[in-house]
């Protein structure tokens, strides 16, 4: 990034046309999206151990669309071997609940991550095995966090997030990547505190001040439109993206796909707070133009009247227009990971299924995020349908 005299700050995207996950497609155009924003090497020197932070939300193979691809981590793997560091791939997978290596390790291999691993020789570390406390002394709601030793102990973070939507942020990117460095439970112990759309992103935009990224490289080749970060449906983008600041990263992936950056709070916030830039004319794009690149047809989530800020009166108003979490028993697998992760301790235990209670419920989607079996629906009130 660099700053104007006026104090306005330029950032840099490199935005790369990449059709379909062969290996011979992604090593180009991750390469290329590289190139123009100075190469592997002006930003991982020889030794450096090199943490690539993958998005492992759940186990789902790579079709899904919910994970980083594969293809995306084996192409990373070889750049930063190429330029002389030490590859290591990693997330606190939310799907572990507590620190659980052998949930982890089934995640990494349901994937297609672990095979890529062994194959490229490179070590797959369990980010939740061992946690910090970390303190952001200029955090403006949340100034501590516990955090994966390995992340701050790496000598270089690569964050490799996938273009999806998400029901409590609208979108989720770069920025929201770094929420999967808090470790185990602790996530859900964040949302409980952030109930809101725009306390859970000054929240990231907190936890951003202290895991910065040395680069963000994007996988978009096929994003999630819809209901996501993980129930939504697989759609075809065709791109990758690159960038040392994950807030103007954010912001051209979301103008791409048809959403106005500063709908999504996170990189409202970032860019007010001088975290990152968030306006696109600030922004240089390099590579493809906007214009070649726009998805005119993107679906966005049901939820998206979670923008009503939670506070007071708004708190039930938006009680009766924000989605809600409902159980499909017929596609449910009773292994009772929505139980385990729910913050706030709207689902139990009774009878056969997992139970709601929608009193207690903060609307933070944790549930339909971690669910494997697709069995958490989220309806629209009746009232929301005319507002």
């Amino acid at each position: 990034m660099k700053r104007l005299e006026n104090n306005t700050t330029i950032s840099t995207v490199s935005l790369v046309k990449c059709q379909g996950y062969e290996n011979s497609n992604v090593e180009a155009a991750i390469e290329k999206a590289l190139e123009l924003i100075g190469g592997i090497e002006h930003y991982v020197r020889s030794g450096d151990s090199v943490l690539l932070k993958i998005n492992l939300l759940t186990g789902d193979i790579p079709e899904k669309a919910v994970t980083t691809h594969p293809a995306i981590v084996r192409a990373m793997i070889r750049q930063v071997r190429k330029a002389g560091g030490i590859p290591l791939v990693g997330d606190c997978s939310g799907y572990e609940g507590k620190p659980n290596q052998n949930r982890y390790l089934d995640a990494c291999r349901s994937s297609g991550i672990m095979q890529v691993c062994e194959e490229e020789k490179a070590q797959i570390v369990h980010l939740s095995a061992e946690s910090i406390e970390v303190r952001n002394e200029s955090g403006r709601l949340y100034k501590n966090f516990i955090l994966s030793k390995q992340v701050m102990d790496a000598d270089i973070l690569i964050s490799l997030p996938k273009l999806k939507t998400h029901g409590l942020t609208l979108f989720t990117g770069g920025v929201k990547n770094n929420f999967g460095c808090i470790t185990g439970l602790n996530k859900a112990k964040m949302h409980l505190r952030a109930q809101d759309p725009e306390t859970f992103s000054q929240m990231l935009v907190d936890l951003l001040g202290i895991v910065q990224p040395d680069l963000t490289v994007m996988d978009a080749v096929v994003g999630m439109e819809g209901n996501g970060p993980s129930n939504g449906t697989p759609k075809e983008v065709n791109a990758i993206l690159a960038s040392i600041d994950p807030v103007a990263l954010d912001a051209v992936a979301c103008k791409m796909v048809g959403i106005d950056p500063f709908m999504v709070p996170s990189t409202r916030l970032a860019h007010e707070q001088g975290m990152g830039t968030g306006d696109i004319s600030n922004i240089t794009i390099v590579g493809e133009s906007l214009a070649n690149m726009h998805i005119d047809d993107f679906k966005f989530p049901s939820g998206t009247a979670s923008f009503f800020r939670a506070r007071g009166l708004m708190r039930f108003i938006r009680g009766m227009l924000v989605a809600k979490p409902y159980l499909v028993k017929e596609n449910c697998q009773k292994c009772w990971i929505c139980v385990e992760h729910c913050p706030s301790g709207a689902l139990s235990k009774k009878g056969d299924y997992p139970s709601f209670d929608h009193k207690k419920c903060i609307r933070c989607y944790c549930c339909q995020e971690l669910c494997p079996g697709n069995a958490i629906e989220l309806k629209t009130p009746f009232l929301a349908r005319f507002v």
